[in-house]
């Protein structure tokens, strides 16, 4: 899979800045567990890849209370300003494609994270 340098840069600036989210969720590791799921959310392949799916599947075992789905919701927003145009429909498609009986809602700027609630 190929991310496009523009995504790489910001993947890694938002890595280095080291931004916190709350309680025990790390932004960081969210920024690389959803990386391998630009080019999906992109529109560029039909399916998510298998790193995708992986880290989407630790994603949601991190995501056990409302505080760390808040939290995580929070990293993806701010990850995913950074990464350009990108299908917020497609996110709920991640879980599904991946096995997972997760429903993620769409996430994108306007989204407020703490009405947010995973099923």
């Amino acid at each position: 899979m190929k991310m496009s340098r523009a995504v790489m840069v910001s993947m890694v600036i938002l890595l280095i800045t080291g931004c916190e989210a709350q309680g025990s969720i790390n932004c960081p590791e969210v920024f690389d567990d959803v990386a391998p799921c630009v080019s999906f959310l992109k529109s560029n392949t039909k399916h998510p890849s298998e790193d995708c799916c992986q880290g989407i599947k630790t994603l949601n075992g991190e995501a056990g209370s409302q505080e760390n789905r808040e939290a995580i919701c929070l990293c993806l927003k701010q990850g995913l300003a950074s990464v350009g145009d990108y299908d917020p429909k497609r996110i709920p498609l991640v879980p599904k494609e991946c096995g997972l009986s997760v429903d993620l809602p769409p996430i994108d700027d306007k989204t407020d994270c703490k009405n947010v609630h995973w099923i």
